[in-house]
């Protein structure tokens, strides 16, 4: 017997006499009275990003629906008897392919790994070719809600099959941001929340934001010296950051979810030439900002009008908190691309949402027929973890709950409350960054390219060789068919 196969064997036997019950030969366990199996009082790990904060039962909780969920444990622990516990990933699975390589190597190695994994979704592919999370299609059939949401599926999606399942639903967070307070002093004040007023009247479009940028650009002061207070930009942030937000709002994408390329289409190459003929604009934009962080700094001094960003970044110590002006808020202009009533703009979330997937180590397949009911597998880790979702009635309730917590005490304006609430359920997952080599901010990057196209153009040419690129990696990646793009 090899190796790999001996240790699998013995993850096995040693799962089935670390779980198995007192009751020893029986090949069912007791039952607690309601039907279900008594797990004998397991821990059932749950790995968040911060297990203080992803622990409905911590004063420090982040989420929503606290007491909902904190009922929702409290009755899965008495149902399957075993104690729910969420722990923090270590230092070293912080996040991306650290975190992916660290939940492949628990399937492969850890004693006991844990039964749940929070992970982004971009992080789907990759843990599902290497067989380190379940496939659950069968399971949500039997065992999910009626009630998860046909778009949060989408996050779970890799060519044909789902892996995640949760509560959390993936709304829409980027946008524009911009300093009103500047806008208003550079126009005037009665045109402050012009950006959002012309979103609310279905007027904000390509042609409508590049004539703000043009008449901006020529009424703010680009040679201001620092003694000053420094030159004045009209947008700021990395360009490739305004290319993702703008090609959902052109009704098209980067990597969709059945890993098809888009870059060499027309709406993509209209984003790109779009982007291109405002960059190349004297003193429109600064877009040195650092890629670990990308928030341009002089948008936090004051200098900026427009930074694309997310609403927490009102409030984040590394992005803009602190900073002495009213920000608010505007959807990414509408394409040429985009429908009269607007059914294929997207939010696209070039870097996932966050959900939860179930490790392959418990997968039922492994375990030896006729101990199927002694071991815990991955059917019944997803029965307890579906148990513990809480879903609502309606989509309003989310959207009052995000409201009330996020918007409410971050946006100044009822206007940009409304704004975003418009989009807010219009998230669309893009698997660009399912590879490292798209964001890693290595020269080469492929996220770079696409700077380095928006910056000095020849868009076609160079995203025809990018789109080349991306497709040989992706085939090689997730071991697709050498003819997987051919038409």
């Amino acid at each position: 017997m090899c190796k790999g196969k001996m240790k699998k064997t013995i993850l096995t036997f040693l799962l089935m006499f670390t779980i198995i019950f007192i009751g020893g030969c029986d090949k069912k366990p007791p039952s607690n009275g309601d039907g279900e199996y008594d797990l004998g009082g397991i821990d059932f790990v749950i790995m968040a990003n911060n297990a203080i904060t992803a622990d409905p039962r911590s004063a420090q909780y982040e989420r929503m629906f606290k007491e909902e969920k904190i009922a929702k444990i409290a009755e899965v622990e008495r149902k399957y008897n075993i104690k729910v516990v969420y722990k923090t990933y270590p230092g070293t699975a912080t996040w991306g392919g650290a975190r992916e390589r660290w939940i492949i190597d628990q399937g492969k190695d850890a004693e006991i790994p844990p039964h749940v994994f929070e992970i982004t979704s971009v992080s789907i592919p990759n843990l599902a070719l290497k067989k380190a999370i379940s496939p659950i299609d069968d399971y949500i059939e039997a065992y999910g809600s009626n009630k998860f949401w046909d778009i949060k599926k989408q996050y779970g999606l890799v060519l044909g099959k789902h892996y995640g399942y949760d509560d959390n639903y993936p709304f829409a967070d980027d946008g524009l941001y911009y300093n009103s307070t500047l806008l208003g002093k550079v126009l005037n004040e009665s045109r402050k929340t012009e950006p959002t007023d012309l979103w609310l009247e279905g007027n904000w479009d390509w042609e409508a934001f590049k004539t703000l940028s043009l008449e901006l650009k020529d009424k703010l002061d680009h040679e201001r010296t620092p003694e000053q207070g420094g030159p004045q930009y009209v947008l700021g942030g990395r360009t490739y950051n305004y290319l993702y937000g703008m090609v959902g709002a052109n009704g098209t994408a980067i990597v969709d979810e059945n890993l098809n390329t888009h870059l060499t289409e027309e709406p993509f190459l209209d984003v790109m030439t779009y982007l291109h003929s405002l960059y190349e604009v004297s003193g429109m934009w600064i877009d040195d900002a650092p890629l670990d962080n990308a928030s341009q700094p002089q948008f936090k001094q004051g200098n900026v009008v427009f930074q694309n960003g997310q609403s927490w970044h009102i409030k984040g110590s590394n992005k803009w908190l602190g900073a002495d002006f009213e920000i608010n808020f505007v959807p990414w202009p509408k394409g040429p691309n985009i429908e009269e009533d607007m059914s294929n703009y997207r939010v696209s979330t070039i870097n996932g949402n966050y959900t939860f997937v179930i490790s392959s180590a418990y997968s039922k397949a492994n375990i030896p027929a006729g101990y199927e009911d002694m071991m815990i597998h991955d059917e019944t880790i997803f029965k307890i973890w579906a148990d513990m979702q809480y879903f609502p009635e309606s989509i309003t309730e989310i959207e009052d709950d995000f409201y009330n917590v996020v918007l409410l005490p971050s946006y100044p304006t009822e206007k940009s409350r409304e704004a975003h609430l418009s989009v807010f359920s219009m998230p669309y997952p893009d698997l660009f960054y399912s590879l490292d080599e798209s964001k890693n901010h290595e020269e080469g990057a492929y996220m770079l390219d696409i700077q380095n196209a928006i910056q000095f153009g020849d868009e076609r040419a160079k995203m025809e060789s990018l789109e080349s690129t991306l497709r040989a990696m992706l085939i090689q990646r997730y071991n697709l068919p050498e003819n997987y793009y051919d038409e």
